[in-house]
């Protein structure tokens, strides 16, 4: 497993409605319904999940109190199943190591957000996923915009993250202009890649 840092659109009116009150009613109360129900609500998406295996295992269990590893698998799941917008030409969720090497160094705010001289300001989230739980304050998303906007795209050899920043900049402008949406840091553990065996 290796730990990759990434930057997230996040809709706060999505997670303070919905999610939040339903992890908090299953951790607090043993009633998993509402976290059920968001389950549900994810499996009409997209059928094509394992979210039946879930709904399945923690129907049955109101009343009895979930475990860590449960209620931290399940952040993994509903909160960027639906806290994270969808919208067509925009990746929600931004690899932030890969545009390190390149914008850390003509970005003096995202170099010192990498490696934690700037820490997002924002709400504390009772729930995360990764190890994010603050997000950014209207000012600092206002910063990074005004500071994004006065970059160029990268040219060689730095040329093939210019998608990757593209869409960084989509994300932060639809941060800027829905008042319910931020900006989530957050490390997230995932498989390392298997090493292609050369031709």
């Amino acid at each position: 497993m290796e730990s990759r840092t990434f930057i997230c659109l996040f809709d706060l009116k999505a997670y303070d409605d919905l999610v939040a009150p339903a992890l908090r009613q299953y951790t607090r109360s043993f009633d998993p319904d509402g976290v059920v129900s968001l389950l549900e609500k994810m499996d009409q998406i997209h059928p094509e999940g394992d979210l039946k295996h879930w709904i399945d295992s923690i129907r049955p269990d109101k009343g009895y109190k979930p475990s860590e590893q449960t209620v931290r698998e399940l952040c993994e799941i509903v909160i960027p199943g639906l806290c994270l917008p969808q919208e067509p030409g925009l990746t929600p969720k931004q690899d932030a190591d890969i545009l390190l090497p390149w914008l850390g160094q003509v970005s003096d705010w995202f170099a010192d957000l990498m490696d934690d001289g700037e820490e997002l300001a924002g709400a504390r989230l009772e729930f995360g996923f990764g190890n994010g739980r603050l997000v950014a304050t209207r000012e600092q998303i206002a910063q990074f915009s005004e500071e994004l906007a006065g970059l160029a795209p990268p040219e060689a050899p730095w040329d093939k993250v210019a998608p990757d920043f593209a869409n960084l900049k989509r994300m932060v402008a639809r941060a800027s202009a829905e008042k319910n949406w931020t900006l989530l840091k957050t490390a997230v553990e995932q498989a390392a890649p298997v090493p292609q065996h050369p031709d």
